[in-house]
């Protein structure tokens, strides 16, 4: 209900719904992009934090040994992080 709401106030403001499922797309990719590196997508998490990034910045940080969470600073070993698939 909340969404629908934000939806219509959004509609209102851009005043067309192609500019409105625009916005909602790139609202999406930026969920979706890693924070860390704001390239890749995510895909990978570390099991300690449970945050998530892309395997490149996580496998960089372990191989440089800066092995702690980018976002919360956690400490994370090899056994730490893990791909995952988000459709």
């Amino acid at each position: 209900m909340r969404k629908r709401l934000e939806r219509a106030k959004k509609s209102e403001k851009l005043g067309s719904t192609d500019a409105v499922l625009m916005e909602e797309i790139r609202e999406l990719k930026d969920v979706l992009t890693c924070p860390s590196c704001k390239v890749n997508r995510k895909d990978a998490i570390l099991t300690k934090c449970f945050h998530v990034f892309c395997m490149k910045c996580l496998k960089t940080r372990y191989d440089t040994r800066q092995r702690k969470c980018p976002k919360c600073n956690a400490g994370f070993g090899a056994n730490d992080f893990h791909r995952v698939y988000i459709g």
